[in-house]
């Protein structure tokens, strides 16, 4: 029901593929959780989660950044899928995917400044010392 109704909806890191089959199939949990995300919903990930974006197909078409050490395992599950290893993170509108972990703070913060302005990034950056 929330992801139904969520403005954005966040994809965590996971160890190793975590709800995604080693042939790139979501498990039918999450593909059912996924089917209720509404159109034009703004989609992030985090490191390994863009596993769980590209294996819904939501990926398709679009770039996207990983973890460098699971790019070419992304790309050869998900050839559809423009991978960029060397880059922080990927704002292609309303999907956004991050490198890695850390980098999904600068991905984060860079959420906040387009949503929120350069200030109110400047001083979340601030206090949380990054």
């Amino acid at each position: 029901e929330a992801l139904a109704s969520a403005d954005t909806v966040l994809i965590p890191a996971s160890y190793e593929l975590g709800p995604v089959h080693e042939e790139g199939r979501l498990t039918p949990l999450l593909a059912a959780a996924l089917g209720r995300i509404r159109p034009g919903t703004r989609l992030m990930s985090i490191c390994t989660g863009g596993f769980v974006l590209a294996a819904a197909g939501l990926l398709d078409g679009r770039p996207a950044a990983t973890h460098w050490s699971s790019a070419a395992r992304f790309q050869r599950l998900f050839p559809r899928v423009a991978v960029d290893a060397d880059v922080l993170f990927v704002d292609d509108g309303d999907v956004l995917t991050s490198a890695g972990v850390a980098a999904g703070i600068d991905l984060c913060l860079h959420v906040v400044r387009r949503d929120h302005g350069a200030a109110v990034a400047a001083d979340v950056a601030r206090h949380t010392v990054v």
